[in-house]
This record gives C-alpha cells, sequence and structure tokens, in this order.
C-alpha cells in the first residue's frame, strides 16, 4: 500500500492512498470527520489505518478517483515531530570519512548510531531546494528511511514490526564543505539542517516481505544528476537489521506517528564518495533518486532569485 499526502485543485494538503494509477482521498475513504491533511495525522487518528484503508477500498464504497498526474505530490509527512538519521553503510562511513578526515568510531560496531535532523525544512516531489548561503558544495545523499505509525513509549526489539509502519525515500541534502569543518563523525546540524527530501510516498512494509535478509533490506539504489547515472548501490550490505537500529531509536524515549529514521547513505550514494569522477551539484541540477519497490523522488537545485 502507497499512503501519501497531495494537493489538489488548490485544496491544500489531503492525505491519499495511490490505487489503479489514482489517489484516492483518506478523508473521503474512511469518512472522518476531521480533514486528514499527511500521513502523520492519519497515523494519529487511525492507529489501525493500514487495514482500515484495505477494507474500505475492497467494499468499493468511495467513488472519486482522481488521476495521479493531476495531483501535485508533498512529503508524505508534513512536519515530522523528528527526523532522525543514521549511518548503516560501511562502505559509505569510509569513504565520506576519509574525505572529512574523520576516523570510525569503535561504537558504529557495537551498536546503531543516529543523530537528529531539523524536521522544519522537509521537502517533496518535485521540489526545488535552495542551497545554504555560500554553499559551493552542495550534495545529495540516497537513502531509505522507515516511518514510525504509532505512540509508544520505550518498545523494545521484538515490537519493532508493530510500529514501523514503511518506507520512503530520504535525501539528505548537505553541505559537504561545513561537514568537513563541524566535530564530530556524523557532523553537526549546519551542515544538513536546510533541506530534507521524502517521498514520493510511504510504502508499507508488507510489501517487502521478499525483500528482507536477515532482517536487513535488500533494495537496489539509483540515482541520477540531470541524465547523468551517479548512483548505482544496494541497501543488501547494511551493517544492522532494522529492527534492531528502531530499538536504539526508541530507547528510553517516546516515539511518535510520522517520526522519520534514516537507515543512511548507501555505498558510493552520494557525490562526496566519488568527486574525482563527478562535480558537487550547481544551481539547476535535477536530481533523481529511485529504490527498488518505492518509486522515484526527484528534486532541483533552486536558481537565485
Amino acid at each position: 500500500m502507497k499512503l501519501l499526502t497531495y494537493e489538489y485543485q488548490n485544496s491544500g494538503a489531503r492525505a491519499g492512498v495511490k490505487s489503479d494509477g489514482c489517489v484516492v482521498d483518506l478523508t473521503e475513504l474512511l469518512g472522518s470527520d476531521v480533514e486528514i491533511k499527511d500521513i502523520k495525522m492519519l497515523m494519529e487518528l487511525y492507529p489501525d489505518a493500514v487495514n482500515e484503508i484495505r477494507d474500505a477500498l475492497e467494499t468499493g464504497t468511495y467513488q472519486k478517483k482522481i488521476p495521479l498526474e493531476d495531483v501535485k505530490l508533498l512529503a508524505p509527512v508534513l512536519h515530522p515531530s523528528t527526523i532522525r538519521d543514521s549511518c548503516m553503510f560501511e562502505v559509505h562511513s569510509d569513504n565520506a570519512g576519509k574525505e572529512s578526515a574523520v576516523v570510525t568510531p569503535p561504537l558504529w560496531y557495537e551498536r546503531p548510531i543516529f543523530y537528529y535532523q531539523n524536521p522544519n525544512n522537509v521537502t517533496g516531489p518535485e521540489a526545488h531546494v535552495r542551497r545554504k548561503t555560500g554553499c559551493t558544495t552542495l550534495d545529495y545523499e540516497s537513502e531509505v528511511a522507515f516511518v514510525i505509525g504509532k505512540r509508544g513509549f520505550n518498545p523494545g526489539i521484538e515490537e519493532a514490526k508493530d510500529y514501523i509502519l514503511g518506507l520512503t525515500i530520504f535525501n539528505d541534502w548537505s553541505d559537504r564543505e561545513l561537514c568537513g569543518k563541524e566535530a564530530g563523525f556524523l557532523g553537526m546540524h549546519k551542515s544538513k539542517d536546510f533541506a530534507t527530501g521524502l517521498g514520493p510516498w510511504i510504502v508499507t512494509m508488507d510489501e517487502f516481505e521478499d525483500k528482507m535478509v536477515d532482517g536487513k533490506l535488500n533494495l537496489y539504489v539509483k540515482a541520477w544528476v540531470n541524465d547523468v547515472l551517479t548512483t548505482d548501490s544496494t541497501t543488501s550490505d547494511m551493517y544492522w537489521p532494522l529492527d534492531r537500529l528502531f530499538s536504539v531509536v526508541a530507547e528510553d524515549v517516546e516515539v511518535l506517528p510520522g517520526d522519520i529514521v534514516g537507515i543512511g547513505t548507501v555505498g558510493l550514494g552520494c557525490l562526496l564518495e566519488q568527486i574525482e569522477k563527478f562535480p558537487f551539484l550547481k544551481d539547476g541540477d535535477r536530481v533523481t533518486i529511485q529504490v527498488e519497490g518505492i518509486g522515484t523522488l526527484r528534486q532541483y537545485v533552486a536558481k537565485p532569485e
């Protein structure tokens, strides 16, 4: 099931589900008295939303379907309570560390590590992303993120399946020069706080049962800058299984519907790792990230106004 947030004929943001190449509005489908504005709100109102949507679609009681090409897709979660980003791929960790003169810490091999990002600058499909002021080393990062679907305090690893709603594409836009200057293995927040790309929708976890090996995703990931293929990779070498990452994320804290957790940049999933082959992004560039089983997230580097 593909859950999405969209606009149609200036209606404002609304939650929907993709069905047969069309969008079905979830406020109407579920008969909600409250206008459901995005997938975070959906999960807040309907903790068992996936099953309720599936039942409603099977009964065929809804009437209006909007062709997908007629809507504007937004980030599926407009205002996440939190965005966390992990680093689960050793190839990327080693390559990025060499470029930034940072050594992978021993903790990386002991448990998943992550940091918090700015939840206020989320961008969706076809968005134009503005670089940080003075940035000349703008980079994309090809990632998959999981989305938490329900509220809970300190859920354990055995509960991960009940909490992870689905997967989306995550573009962790980065100012590489600033990344290198900031302290810490994963960099401080100012090098990454200006834009986070999410979309085009959230694909529920039941669609990835045949893409999991020992709890780890096995998905192809590709990216293009304009028409040039710059990433041809996979998630199959992720170091930790998803449920282990979830358990660390949720340890001693409350998780909320719509929380975003990036699993990290795949190997060769950015320009920094291949800077001898590809230049950093320039104004007007088109960045397209494609992930098997999820779809395509296309965004643009905004030209100065």
